[in-house]
């Protein structure tokens, strides 16, 4: 799957039009037609951090949907595989500098 634009629009329950962001994607292993995004519309949380919410993009004749994802599950499994995804990052920066 290939990503060119990570923003996207919403409205928010006055119908202003509200920015939002894809802040990393993760593929689903067991659907290549499905990833999961998370993404922020920047609004910021009581500790004055993005709030991130996380989604499945569904692919279906070339067009792109977003379902948003409120299952902890789900999320728990998202944030386990960002956790490794930055590790291996970590890593190869290590490496990289130690080289």
């Amino acid at each position: 799957m290939k990503y060119e634009n990570l923003s996207f629009d919403v409205l928010d329950d006055k119908g202003n039009k509200i920015k939002c962001d894809i802040i990393s994607v993760v593929p689903n292993e067991e659907n290549d037609k499905e990833s999961y995004v998370v993404f922020t519309d920047y609004m910021l949380d009581e500790n004055d951090e993005f709030v991130m919410q996380y989604g499945k993009v569904i692919e279906e004749n070339g067009e792109y949907t977003l379902e948003k994802i409120d299952d902890p599950k789900i999320i728990d499994l998202i944030k386990d595989s960002l956790k490794d995804e930055i590790v291996k990052f970590v890593n190869t920066q290590v490496v990289d500098a130690l080289n």
